[in-house]
């Protein structure tokens, strides 16, 4: 293994020793479930193998949101230079082996190429255009746009998550799937000796109790018919005449929710005044 890998962590270094020797295949199909947050390393190592597929390229550049990175470069300015490597390599060539076919991120039933990443692509397009190409720090490789390559990924059963028990083990390593998390996330500071206790709620009872002797609790009762009466109409579309009494009984009810509020606040102060 490459020297300049020799710092990874251990899980990062288990499944890159795992995939040394595998078939740029297994490699993509890898890529494909590996998790963002804690494999960026092993991302690293199976985008710079000489056989590395494009259709492995490409599903990292378009997993990663390029459009966001790019409208948002201060915000993921570590993610760009990833992405600038990435892009680097594409526009020089790097990726020759272009087997696995590679129809986008979200295939719809039916679909052999994805529409989502088609559009994204003319956006990045568009935003290219708008702003200089030479103030952006990558701008978007064609050979990334699907479709491409001409066959479906070929693996053996132990090359596959769900068949094998020691890739679920990696993956789980690496946040993914269920498992342990990383050992480098358990390092965690010790819980402090005393814990902020969780403000008390009061019960359904309590909270009944407490709508029932406010002077605004007809002001909601009201609010509520309208929600449902207006809504009801909305959805059935009833006779005009429904809309006709709707309308009365809205300021009709309107009318008497104001005079209970009033009422009701005005007995309030009353017992406040006589405490």
């Amino acid at each position: 293994m490459a020297d300049k890998f020799d710092n990874y962590d251990a899980e990062q270094r288990a499944m890159i020793d795992w995939l040394t020797g595998r078939s740029p295949d297994a490699r993509h199909a890898i890529a494909e479930d590996l998790n963002f947050d804690f494999a960026e390393d092993v991302f690293e190592w199976i985008l710079t193998q000489p056989d590395c597929d494009l259709a492995t390229a490409a599903s990292y550049f378009w997993r990663a949101g390029p459009l966001e990175r790019l409208e948002h470069p201060d915000t993921f300015e570590e993610d760009n230079l990833t992405l600038k490597r990435l892009v680097d390599r594409v526009n020089a060539g790097f990726y020759r082996r272009s087997e696995i076919y590679y129809g986008g991120q979200e295939l719809w039933e039916g679909e052999q190429v994805c529409s989502w990443t088609i559009a994204e692509a003319e956006e990045l397009r568009e935003f290219a255009r708008a702003h200089e190409a030479s103030n952006l720090p990558w701008t978007l490789p064609e050979a990334l746009v699907p479709p491409f390559g001409h066959r479906s990924v070929r693996i053996l059963d132990e090359e596959d998550p769900l068949k094998s028990e020691e890739l679920r083990k990696l993956f789980a390593g690496l946040g993914t799937g269920s498992g342990q998390f990383p050992a480098s996330l358990m390092e965690a500071d010790p819980p402090p000796r005393s814990l902020p206790q969780p403000t008390p709620h009061p019960t359904i009872g309590e909270r009944i109790a407490t709508l029932r002797s406010s002077a605004f609790t007809p002001l909601y009762l009201y609010l509520a018919f309208v929600a449902a009466g207006w809504g009801l109409i909305y959805v059935f579309d009833p006779p005009r005449l429904a809309y006709n009494v709707m309308i009365i009984c809205t300021v009709h009810f309107g009318l008497m929710t104001f005079g209970m509020v009033r009422a009701g606040m005005k007995r309030q102060a009353e017992k406040r005044a006589a405490r």
